[in-house]
């Protein structure tokens, strides 16, 4: 009886780990995964200096307008300091900037502007997600470099910045588009 238990334990300490060929589909998808962690340690530096070229590139003026908002309390449809969701930041930084006026939804902003590549993702670019709340393309943020978002994320938190490989949002990446 001894020597089962003993086998019994043994069992339970190894580790079983096994490929699926469902994760090797969704490694190759996911190339944000496999970055060097080098890359995940802050926001792009273009994005938060005040260097001449940071100055002219109207993604780095959108990105870091973004980053102003991080802290904003969320609400429903709102666009102000108040209180906005997530398509009301990008429809505000838009405006405080001057550009040109945006659709309000997100399923509209996604069918707006030039598609953008995962690994030719700039500050300023937007990034959509679906299937978040409701069906279709129900998310957006605007990216603010090293693999970092900024976007109203909800009633808890507001607007906040996250990771592009945080999982939740992995498994809901749509897409992004470049509108300036």
């Amino acid at each position: 009886m001894r020597s089962k238990s003993l086998l019994f334990a043994m069992c339970l300490a190894l580790p079983v780990v096994q490929a699926t060929p469902a994760s090797a589909e969704r490694i190759a998808h996911r190339p944000w995964l496999y970055r060097s962690a080098a890359d995940n340690q802050g926001l792009d530096t273009a994005v938060t200096s005040d260097t001449d070229a940071a100055k002219t590139d109207p993604g780095h003026n959108v990105a870091r307008q973004a980053l102003r908002y991080t802290g904003t309390r969320y609400r429903y449809g709102g666009t102000s300091k108040r209180g906005m969701d997530c398509s009301g930041l990008v429809q505000r930084v838009w405006a405080d900037l001057k550009m040109k006026k945006l659709p309000r939804a997100s399923a509209a902003l996604y069918n707006s502007g030039k598609p953008v590549h995962l690994a030719e993702l700039r500050p300023g670019d937007l990034v959509f997600f679906k299937n978040t709340y409701r069906r279709g393309i129900s998310h957006v943020g605007v990216y603010a470099g090293n693999n970092k978002f900024v976007h109203a994320q909800g009633h808890r938190k507001g607007v906040t910045i996250t990771k592009l490989s945080d999982p939740y949002y992995q498994l809901h990446y749509a897409g992004a588009r470049r509108l300036y």
